[in-house]
C-alpha cells in the first residue's frame, strides 16, 4: 500500500474529527430534546391531577368520565381495587396493589413513571399521586421512543448529514493546506531561515546540521582526493624516472640492481598506502559488515608484538605487555587495525635503544577497558597534537617517507575509535615520548 500524503492525512483526520462531532452533537441534541418533551409530558400530568382531584373528592365521577382528554385517567382505592377508568370498564381490569405506580405513591405521595411496550417502540407515562381519602389517582399517556422519534425526523438529520459533511469537508481541506504550506516553503539550503512551526525547529535545525555535515564531508573527500593524488605521483614519478633509465640500457648491473630495489620499494610505498585508503575509506562509509563480538585485547597486542618483533629489533625498541585481558566487544579486524597502527607508530617515531609499554586496564567500576601505548620516542609538539589525526598529516614528513609512512595510520586508530564507540586521549613533550590511551566502553 502506497504511503499517504501529509496533507491527505491531515484532511481524512480533520474530517473524521467533523463527523465524529455532528453524530456526538446529534445524539445529544435528540437525547436531551427528548428527556424535555418528558419533562413537559410529566409536568402536564401533574397538573392535570391537581385540577382532577377536586372531582374525585366531590365523588363526581360522572363529571370526571365526561372529561375530553386524551391521558388516561384511573381512580384505585387504598386496597389496590380500581373503581374508575375513563377508557376501559374498571370492573373488568384487574387488582393494582401490586403496581409499582400504586406503592410508591402510597408511600412516598407522588410518583412519576415510565414503563416500555413489548415492541420497545413506545413507552407510557404513568403520574400518580395519593389523595388526601387514602385513594390513588393515575394519569398516563402514551410517548413514542427515541428511535421513533429519530426516524420521524430523519429527513432534517440527514440535511443536517449533508451540511455537516460539505462543512467539514471545506474546513478539513483548508485547515490541511494551510497546516502543509509552511513544511513547503521550507528552504532545504537553509533551513534555518525558514518561518515554520516551534515544534519544526528541531526539524529544521537536524537539516541544517546534516547540511553542514555533507559539506564538510564533500571538503574532506575533495582534500582527500588532492592528497591521495599528490602521495601517489611521488612514487609514480620516481619509478617513471628510474624505468626511464633502466630503459635506455645504459646503465652497468649495480645501477640497474640499485635502480630495481628503489622501484621495488616504491611500489611497495603504493601498495601500502592503496591498502590503508581502502581500509579508511571502509571506516568512514561504515561498510564493514562483521558482527562484533567478545575479544581480548591483551592477544591482539600479542599478535601485533610478534609481526612488529622484527622492525622493533631493526631499531632495538623494546616493548613491553603488561595489564589486564582488556575483553571487549568489537570488530577483530578493527581493532587490531588500531593496535597494529599504534605499536607502530611507537616504534617508528622511537629513538635507537628505546622502549615501548603497552598496558591493558579493566576497570570495573566504570565499566572500560584502557588501552595505553607508550613510547620512550621524538614526542609531539604542542600545537601540533590537534591535526596529528589528519589524514597524510606528518610531523616530520622526511622521517615518516623513510620510515615507510603514509600519514594514515592514526586516521585509522581514530575512526576505528570511533567505530566502537571509544575515546582516545593523548599526552607527549618533545624529547622524551608519547602515550596514547584509547578507553573502550564496555
Amino acid at each position: 500500500m502506497k504511503n499517504k500524503s501529509l496533507t491527505f492525512r491531515i484532511f481524512t483526520n480533520t474530517f473524521s474529527v467533523g463527523a465524529f462531532i455532528y453524530f456526538i452533537c446529534a445524539f445529544l441534541f435528540i437525547s436531551n430534546m427528548y428527556g424535555y418533551f418528558e419533562k413537559q409530558i410529566f409536568s402536564e400530568l401533574e397538573t392535570e391531577s391537581n385540577f382532577l382531584e377536586n372531582y374525585v373528592l366531590e365523588n363526581n365521577l360522572v363529571r370526571l368520565g365526561s372529561l375530553k382528554t386524551e391521558n388516561r385517567i384511573t381512580l384505585i382505592d387504598s386496597t389496590g381495587k380500581v373503581y374508575f377508568d375513563n377508557t376501559v370498564d374498571a370492573a373488568s381490569l384487574e387488582n393494582h396493589g401490586s403496581r409499582k405506580e400504586f406503592l410508591e405513591a402510597k408511600t412516598k405521595g407522588s410518583v412519576q413513571i415510565a414503563r416500555f411496550s413489548s415492541t420497545m417502540t413506545e413507552k407510557t407515562l404513568y403520574f400518580a399521586r395519593l389523595l388526601s381519602n387514602g385513594d390513588v389517582l393515575r394519569i398516563s399517556c402514551n410517548q413514542h421512543s427515541v428511535w421513533v422519534l429519530i426516524l420521524g425526523m430523519s429527513q432534517i438529520l440527514m440535511v443536517m448529514l449533508v451540511l455537516a459533511v460539505i462543512a467539514s469537508g471545506i474546513s478539513a481541506s483548508w485547515i490541511s493546506k494551510k497546516i502543509v504550506e509552511p513544511l513547503n516553503l521550507i528552504d532545504l539550503e537553509n533551513p534555518e531561515t525558514s518561518q515554520v512551526y516551534e515544534e519544526l525547529k528541531p526539524f529544521t535545525k537536524r537539516i541544517a546540521e546534516e547540511n553542514f555535515e555533507k559539506s564538510q564531508r564533500e571538503e574532506l573527500r575533495q582534500q582527500f582526493t588532492a592528497n591521495v593524488s599528490h602521495e601517489l605521483k611521488t612514487p609514480l614519478t620516481s619509478i617513471s624516472g628510474f624505468a626511464e633509465i633502466l630503459k635506455s640500457e645504459g646503465t652497468d648491473p649495480k645501477v640497474t640492481k640499485d635502480f630495481a630495489g628503489s622501484i621495488y620499494d616504491e611500489a611497495q610505498r603504493m601498495i601500502t598506502l592503496v591498502n590503508d585508503i581502502i581500509k579508511l575509506s571502509k571506516l568512514d562509509e561504515k561498510s564493514i559488515s562483521l558482527e562484533k563480538e567478545p575479544l581480548s585485547l591483551r592477544e591482539i597486542c600479542r599478535e601485533s608484538m610478534n609481526i612488529l618483533s622484527a622492525a622493533a629489533k631493526a631499531k632495538n625498541v623494546t616493548v613491553n605487555l603488561s595489564g589486564d585481558s582488556g575483553l571487549i566487544n568489537g570488530v577483530q579486524p578493527v581493532i587490531y587495525e588500531m593496535v597494529y597502527n599504534l605499536m607502530d607508530n611507537a616504534i617508528k617515531y622511537n629513538v635507537e635503544g628505546g622502549k615501548v609499554d603497552v598496558t591493558l586496564q579493566n576497570l570495573i567500576d566504570s565499566k572500560s577497558v584502557i588501552l595505553t601505548v607508550k613510547d620512550t620516542g621524538i614526542g609531539i609538539p604542542s600545537s601540533e597534537k590537534e591535526r596529528i589525526f589528519e589524514r597524510f598529516y606528518r610531523i616530520d614528513k622526511s622521517r615518516s617517507k623513510q620510515n615507510g609512512g603514509t600519514g594514515l595510520g592514526l586516521s585509522i586508530v581514530k575512526h576505528a575509535a570511533k567505530y566502537h564507540q571509544a575515546s582516545i586521549l593523548v599526552t607527549s613533550e618533545v624529547g622524551k615520548g608519547s602515550t596514547f590511551t584509547v578507553v573502550f566502553p564496555v
